[in-house]
């Protein structure tokens, strides 16, 4: 066989070279196409990790990220109180290069300047759970959460009811308060207040806030417990804590009072639920559970701020409402 002239060894080379590219294995999911946009990749900034309330929330979250088809970066501080950690954690997320970011606020106030700066800089932020002293529209795009000032509300309404017209022990009420920052359980609580004050046969004498933990609420409750044991009786015609944490320390101070054998009249109504808090339904130391929607929350929350990248109109607020649980209607787990 002769040897290939220069000529016909380009046009072999050449037909190799489509070949070749004809064949090529298709691009993998992850690569990038080209002329294709690139896929969105946000984060999601809940005030603790370890509550299994924002374990639902975050279920949510992904739900719709998996929905929605975008990356998502779920970081926070190990708990509510840690609003230093979270402020870290934002500005962390904020200058690595993602889209966007749906944040709870640990603290209303603190965390408002930063979402300021991300957003001068051109960085989307949806506030979700918890709200932000700062402006819808300019600072944030919009808010994805119960009306706390209603669910306190129906905190309230659900207690007097079961009190009852003529309470017991002068209609004196105990309310176990959140961290001070906090603004979703402060309008709970301030929604509490308010409705319970339309009612004279019933009156707070006592309240105080928490340091964001449930050893730190059980500690809280059991002092001001404390307070109103008489005669081995509880007197308090009812008892009121805003939150998971603050409700599971307060369930397990009053079912240590149980078991020592104080007496205990006293209808107490806790807010979200948990293994716990539903075990307290079940066991008769909770009356009842105003419950949020933090998997609903998570999901909307995300969804709100994917349709804002995509340029498709958000609500200014969104109501994801609460749920009363009592051992009537809540079977056991």
């Amino acid at each position: 066989m002769k040897p290939l002239t220069y000529l016909q060894l380009s046009v072999v080379t050449l037909l190799v070279s489509v070949f070749a590219g004809c064949s090529k294995a298709p691009e993998s999911a992850g690569s990038a196409v080209p002329g294709a946009p690139a896929k969105i990749t946000i984060a999601a900034i809940p005030k603790a990790t370890t509550h299994s309330y924002w374990k639902a929330a975050e279920a949510g979250a992904r739900r719709a990220a998996a929905e929605f088809n975008v990356n998502l970066e779920w970081q926070g501080p190990l708990d509510d109180s840690k609003v230093a950690d979270q402020i870290g954690i934002f500005n962390n997320l904020a200058a690595s290069g993602l889209q966007g970011i749906l944040l709870s606020p640990c603290d209303d106030k603190a965390l408002a300047p930063h979402v300021r700066t991300a957003a001068k800089r051109g960085l989307p932020v949806s506030i979700f759970d918890s709200p932000l002293d700062a402006k819808q529209g300019t600072d944030y795009i919009n808010f994805v959460a119960t009306d706390n000032k209603a669910a306190g509300a129906t905190a309230a309404q659900t207690l007097q009811n079961l009190v009852g017209a003529t309470p017991a022990h002068d209609g004196q009420i105990l309310v176990i308060r959140f961290t001070e920052g906090s603004a979703s359980t402060r309008l709970r609580e301030e929604g509490f207040s308010a409705e319970l004050a339309k009612n004279p046969a019933l009156k707070i004498s006592a309240q105080q806030f928490t340091d964001g933990s449930m050893a730190g609420a059980q500690r809280v409750a059991e002092t001001l417990l404390g307070n109103y044991v008489k005669n081995n009786k509880l007197e308090l015609a009812g008892v009121f804590a805003s939150n998971q944490p603050t409700a599971e320390g307060t369930y397990n101070a009053i079912k240590a009072l149980r078991d020592k054998g104080v007496e205990v009249s006293t209808k107490f109504v806790g807010f979200d639920d948990s293994t716990l808090l539903l075990q307290g339904l079940q066991n008769g130391v909770i009356d009842a559970l105003v419950v949020q929607d933090p998997e609903k929350m998570g999901y909307l929350g995300v969804k709100s701020l994917v349709d804002h990248l995509r340029g498709i109109p958000v609500e200014a607020y969104v109501d994801t409402g609460v749920t009363v649980k009592t051992k009537a209607n809540t079977s056991a787990k």
